[in-house]
């Protein structure tokens, strides 16, 4: 019985990792479906949409890192398997927003200097404590792309950044049920 819990919740939490990237994985060289390549990112853009792609491009950069340490330091098979999906996920995402700053003229968002403390915390956040941890904070901070992606869908022009705004609403949303599952699990 144990078992077959430990795998309902690793499918669980694969499926919300799917849901990142919207599909299945992509072929080799291609985009993720729902993505549009940058060369055909529609010209046709306002300020909401620079200022989504702008605010989400770092907030990925800070999410990557938090998924870095979970896919690295978590102790439990599903939470391992959702922070790499977010690694890579958000690695590609990267890519995409800033090929659309490209495409529309517009400049990227500076690096950030240091991370965000809330990482090193994390980082230091010993053994059995670790989980409960690292599904709280990515949850947070998979919160705050959701509301990033609703003032998108609320002001927003560009057809591709609305399309990718309500998907990130969407995996994000799943993401944070399987993490409040695990959650409720320790």
């Amino acid at each position: 019985m144990r078992t077959l819990r430990g795998l309902t919740a690793v499918m669980t939490l694969v499926a919300a990792a799917a849901l990142a990237t919207g599909c299945d994985p992509p072929a080799p060289g291609r985009a993720p479906a729902g993505l549009p390549a940058t060369a055909a990112v529609s010209p046709e853009f306002n300020d909401a949409d620079v200022t989504f792609v702008r605010a989400l491009i770092p907030h990925h950069r800070a999410g990557t890192e938090i998924a870095r340490i979970g896919a690295e330091r978590a102790s439990r098979p599903e939470l391992r398997t959702l922070a790499g999906a977010v690694v890579t996920t958000q690695q590609d995402e990267v890519a995409r927003l800033s090929g659309w700053l490209t495409a529309w003229g517009r400049p990227a968002p500076p690096a950030p200097a240091k991370s965000p403390a809330e990482v090193a915390t994390l980082a230091k956040t010993p053994g059995t404590a670790f989980d409960a941890a690292f599904a709280r904070l990515l949850a947070d901070h998979q919160r705050e792309a959701v509301r990033l992606a609703e003032a998108e869908t609320a002001a927003g022009r560009n057809r591709e950044a609305l399309a990718f705004a309500r998907q990130v609403q969407a995996s994000r949303t799943a993401q944070i049920d399987a993490l409040n599952h695990s959650l409720r699990k320790t």
